[in-house]
């Protein structure tokens, strides 16, 4: 009996961990006028704008995509999963820095 109640709580601690380690929320904590102020070019750049744009639509998709998953629903994911790599791209284009979303492009590689 001790050996079944030992494995029991063996066996739930460490299905919590798992779960513990799955972020369930957006991993960048930083605000948009945050990530303008880390930006290669100067606030009143031109491409300060775009650089919003860019990073208010991965804000978005990010949070749609953990919605998804924290339900369970992994069928919904792609659109969003395609609207983010589209958002990095241009954010390579633009010569942006987006590096404040790693934790969270880490993240979405494992739903691929």
């Amino acid at each position: 009996m001790k050996k079944t109640l030992l494995l029991l709580t063996l066996l739930i601690s460490t299905h919590l961990s798992l779960f513990a380690q799955i972020p369930t929320a957006i991993q960048c904590t930083l605000t948009i006028d945050q990530i303008s102020e880390v930006q290669p070019f100067n606030v009143d750049h031109p491409s300060q704008e775009e650089t919003r744009d860019i990073a208010s639509d991965i804000f978005t998709e990010l949070a749609a995509v953990y919605d998804l998953v924290n339900q369970g629903n992994s069928a919904g994911l792609t659109s969003h999963l395609e609207a983010i790599q589209l958002s990095v791209d241009a954010a390579i284009l633009l010569g942006m820095n987006y590096s404040m979303f790693q934790a969270d492009l880490d993240f979405i590689e494992t739903l691929n």
